[in-house]
């Protein structure tokens, strides 16, 4: 089972939106899986920035909830796992 492409972009979209909003970062979504055995969903997010921690983490307040939301009744049952890897310095470097 598979997202939609319409979906898949309409979840990428949300997640570099809300992250990117106020920060000087660059964010791109580098993966998407469905993982069906544990009713996830995992998201990898990769953040280039040089933005302090405290920043950043106001941005994932709510993020699950807006994904959650996105992903509508169709994928009710699973969860948004979103996991960044953040590349420090390299912005301004």
């Amino acid at each position: 089972m598979g997202f939609e492409a319409e979906l898949e972009q309409r979840i990428k979209d949300l997640i570099t939106d809300r992250l990117g909003e106020d920060l000087d970062a660059i964010i791109s979504i580098e993966s998407i899986e469905i993982i069906e055995a544990d009713s996830e969903i995992r998201i990898l997010v990769e953040i280039k920035t040089d933005e302090s921690p405290e920043k950043l983490a106001k941005r994932y307040f709510g993020l699950t909830g807006k994904v959650r939301e996105a992903l509508g009744e169709r994928w009710g049952e699973y969860f948004p796992v979103i996991t960044p890897n953040i590349e420090r310095n390299i912005i301004h470097a």
